[in-house]
């Protein structure tokens, strides 16, 4: 609790309150008072501040008058000066203009004096420099020297006197400002009214030289000096100038054609430099252009001439064709680098379109006999596609991407005019040596790269000096110059694009000729292997074993095949060929199905075994070879850069695969005749088809792949080199390619299916059927009874191990876990029909659900990519429900795979479950 003071301490406390309030009011009443008197001692003080302001305030409004007056006048003097100044600076500009006027007149004066004697002199350089300066001179005049000023031409000095008394004179006209102005511009205006009379004879020709000098002593002979011919005077000097720039010419042009007889570049530069400041530029270019193409033609020719004649003479040691075209495309490239600087210098991003243009039309056509021999050597291979019709020069177009992205528009239209371009028969590709055939492609391909290769420079530098002229500002003067460039480009007007257009026109046929003829060697050179080990496996049978029936058998074999053969070239119609060379291959793969017929019908053990064993060590090659070169074609395609070449070639390749591998591989995966394979089979009990058919299998498989990344190939080819519509056409071919690759796989997946299915009805069926007919109503002790003695499971998984052994050694992994799958799904069908019509005890359900599990442990073992579980969730599902303890807890999980109808089935295999509970559940 707060203690409260009692009442005296709260009265004294209340008076000392009081006593200092009192003391704070009496000290500032006694502040007030200080104050107060403070005032009334500065009362007098203020009075006098007020009397002295009052006083002074007049003077002050005086002097402000004062000094708005000095500023006004100063003002009104400033803006005199400012207008006197300008006056000045303007009197200045035309002193300065009147004196370059002076000094141009001056030097046009001179010119015309001095250019008589240095043309005597034979000084082009000077004759050129005395040219320009009057030029000069004649442009800082506007074009129009004032007539009356050109009167003397003999007095120089005279006349520099009173140029000068004329222009001191002016500048004292100047110093009287303004006045002179009226009078400078009436002179003016006098002058420009001559100039204008001038200009109407300013087309009429102009005399000789000799006749302008003779004209000109005439008149000084006779002392007509008067200023009332001023014209004549000034066409006078206009003459000589002009006859001086017409025999300058002259001379130039005669120093250029004795120099470029010569070959004296340094002069020939010289007079063309000189041709060019006297104004002739168009010429001078035209001339260095034409000297210098015509200089390298020279050149390239011997070179040329000389090379061919090397690769005529075995003896002696000469560049190829490629190496030669190579060498003259950068010859040409580098003479116009070379010139590159002196054309940009002396004549401006026109001369290099021109000298670009005369190098491309003309210089690049040494190419031609090169690329002629080319053909013309090779002849023997070519002649082979004219006499199929593979050559067609004049197609139609075809709807190409972007022709001149590639090549000058209509580079390939002979060689791919539609895209089913012409088909070269098997009788003409069995002629033709695919070794060679495939060196001249890439040599062809190559050649045409080479060519690209510059082609695309030249355009590159077109583009460079056309934006080059159009940043000038000059595009109306190189109209023309640059119309005759974009001409240059098409093919009618470039004998080498036209040779480039030959070699494209023979490419495609010759590679589908290529393609058909290097098929061929790769198939017989497949089927001479698996022939040659087949024969050799029989010969060392025979010899082993040494008796007549062997023998026999032997002969049997040999005449079986034979007689096949003859059967076969008897039906022409059903022949999975048409050619010569694929009949052969067709009969001799017959002949093979015939021996090993013959050979699985003769008695004994391990002969039948000994051929196919025997090709079993021969590796099955031929999608390997076919794709390895399907790809350098495709490669050697894109090196043309051609789009019309590439998609040509790829629908080449398309055909390939689909007209002639996917035949053979389908023909070598067929299975024999039932009533053969039931023989095999019974004679091993391992045997479910044949090795061979499951090598081929896995052959059809790995062609799928290598279709599939080849079209990926394409996609990323046409993704490097092109763009727009080019690159949408070839993602559309290779949509085709990938549709293929598609298409065999899924006949794989049928193939594989198929053996499937023989394996199981070989093999499992039996086991299989052993499971159907046995009760699973069992009891404790038959439960444990089979746990120690299985009825049919283990029997069923030690038949399948020894059947997939063989199986699995044959196929790749995706091809045997594809086998599997089909198996797995095929003894799941059959197990889930047969324990739909059993009935289950609780000891039958647990025997169940360890045969599945025995089952599924097998094949999940087996398998080496892929996963099983999915095939074996429905007979999983359908354990778990048959060991189920009540129906109800049949409500409590999901049983992936199985529907609410096979849900009561299962239920109700159930011996213990009552039918009525089990309609009653919620499933």
């Amino acid at each position: 609790m707060q203690h409260l003071d009692n009442m005296e301490d709260r009265v004294d406390a209340l008076l000392r309150q009081i006593a200092n309030g009192a003391e704070r009011r009496d000290k500032i009443v006694e502040a007030v008072s200080q104050a107060v008197a403070d005032t009334g001692s500065l009362s007098a003080c203020v009075e006098d501040v007020r009397t002295v302001s009052r006083r002074m305030l007049i003077s002050f409004v005086d002097t402000s008058s004062g000094l708005a007056r000095t500023v006004g006048v100063s003002a009104s003097l400033a803006e005199r000066s400012s207008r006197r100044v300008k006056q000045l600076d303007m009197l200045l500009r035309r002193v300065r203009e009147a004196q370059v006027v002076a000094n141009s007149l001056q030097e046009m004066r001179h010119t015309v004096a001095s250019v008589n004697e240095t043309m005597h002199s034979g000084d082009l350089e000077r004759i050129v420099e005395l040219i320009r300066k009057y030029e000069e001179a004649n442009v800082n005049l506007g074009g129009r020297a004032p007539p009356s000023l050109l009167q003397d031409y003999d007095d120089d000095d005279d006349d520099n006197g009173g140029m000068k008394e004329n222009v001191k004179g002016k500048e004292a006209d100047y110093a009287n400002g303004e006045e002179v102005a009226p009078k400078q511009q009436q002179q003016q205006q006098q002058q420009q009214q001559l100039m204008m009379v001038e200009d109407g004879n300013r087309d009429a020709t102009y005399p000789s030289h000799c006749a302008a000098n003779k004209s000109r002593e005439n008149k000084n002979r006779d002392g007509d000096n008067d200023a009332s011919h001023p014209r004549n005077h000034h066409f006078e000097a206009a003459s000589i100038i002009a006859s001086a720039r017409e025999s300058a010419r002259e001379k130039l042009l005669e120093k250029f054609r004795v120099a470029s007889r010569s070959n004296d570049k340094l002069t020939i530069m010289q007079a063309t430099r000189l041709l060019t400041q006297l104004g002739f530029s168009e010429e001078g270019c035209s001339l260095y252009c034409t000297w210098l193409c015509e200089h390298t033609i020279a050149a390239l020719k011997k070179m040329v001439d000389r090379e061919l004649r090397k690769m005529d003479d075995p003896t002696e040691a000469g560049m190829s064709h490629l190496g030669l075209v190579s060498t003259v495309l950068d010859a040409v490239v580098a003479a116009f680098e070379n010139e590159e600087e002196f054309i940009r210098e002396t004549f401006g991003d026109a001369g290099l379109l021109k000298l670009l243009t005369e190098l491309h039309c003309k210089s690049t056509s040494q190419c031609v006999p090169v690329l002629k021999d080319f053909l013309k050597k090779r002849q023997e291979v070519l002649s082979s596609v004219t006499s199929a019709g593979g050559i067609n020069t004049n197609s139609s177009s075809s709807s190409s991407g972007n022709a001149r992205g590639q090549f000058p528009a209509g580079s390939v239209e002979a060689a791919a005019g539609s895209p089913v371009f012409p088909t070269t028969s098997s009788a003409v590709a069995a002629t033709v040596d695919p070794r060679r055939t495939d060196q001249i492609l890439e040599e062809m391909s190559h050649l045409v790269s080479c060519c690209h290769l510059y082609w695309t420079f030249a355009q590159s530098k077109q583009q460079e000096y056309m934006h080059g002229v159009e940043a000038t500002g000059k595009q109306h003067e190189q109209q023309e110059v640059v119309v005759s460039v974009d001409s240059l480009w098409s093919s009618r007007d470039n004998p080498l694009m036209n040779t480039v257009q030959e070699i494209l026109g023979v490419f495609v046929p010759l590679q589908t000729l290529y393609f058909e003829a290097a098929f061929e060697q790769a198939l017989r050179l497949q089927m001479d292997a698996l022939h040659a080990a087949a024969r050799e496996a029989l010969m060392s049978g025979t010899e082993g074993g040494g008796d007549l029936s062997a023998r026999k058998r032997t002969g049997v074999i040999v005449h079986s095949s034979s007689h096949h053969h003859h059967h076969h070239q008897s039906s022409k119609k059903n022949e999975t060929y048409s050619s010569p060379s694929a009949k052969k291959t067709a009969n001799f793969m017959t002949g093979l199905a015939a021996l090993y017929t013959s050979t699985a019908a003769a008695s004994g053990g391990e002969d039948e075994e000994m051929p196919d064993a025997a090709m079993d060590q021969v590796s099955i090659t031929l999608p390997d070879d076919v794709f390895f070169f399907l790809r350098i074609a495709l490669h050697r395609a894109v090196n043309t850069k051609s789009t019309q070449i590439i998609s040509a070639v790829f629908i080449a390749c398309i055909e390939l695969v689909q007209s002639k591998l996917l035949p053979v591989l389908q023909l070598q995966t067929t299975l024999p005749p039932a009533a053969q394979l039931q023989q095999l089979q019974q004679q091993r009990q391992d045997f479910t088809v044949p090795s061979r058919v499951l090598r081929w299998t896995v052959a059809a498989h790995c062609t799928a792949t290598y279709a599939r990344k080849l079209a990926e190939e394409l996609r990323q080819l046409a993704r490097e080199n092109f763009s727009g519509k080019d690159l949408l056409r070839f993602t559309e071919q290779a949509e085709d390619m990938d549709a293929l690759s598609r298409e065999l796989t899924t006949s794989v997946e049928q193939w594989v299916a198929r053996f499937a299915e023989v394996c199981y009805q070989v093999h499992l069926t039996s086991h299989l059927e052993r499971f159907s007919t046995l009760s699973y109503n069992l009891t404790e002790e038959m439960f444990y009874h089979y746990e120690l003695s299985d009825p049919w499971v283990q029997v069923c998984v030690a038949a399948a191990d020894v059947v997939l052994r063989p199986l699995d050694a044959h196929l790749d992994t995706h091809c045997f876990d594809l086998f599997l799958l089909a198996l797995v799904r095929r003894v799941v069908k059959t197990l889930w029909q047969a324990i739909l019509q059993k009935s289950f005890s609780g000891y039958g359900a647990l025997q169940v659900d360890r045969d599945v599990r025995t089952l599924r442990t097998f094949f999940l073992g087996r398998a080496h990519e892929l996963q099983l579980r999915e095939p074996f969730l429905l007979l999983t599902s359908a354990t778990s429900l048959l060991l189920l303890d009540s129906p109800k807890d049949a409500e409590q999980d999901v049983y992936e795979g199985l529907t609410a109808d096979d849900k009561r089935r299962l239920l109700g295999c159930r011996l213990e479950f009552k039918r009525a509970e089990i309609e009653r559940l919620r499933l």
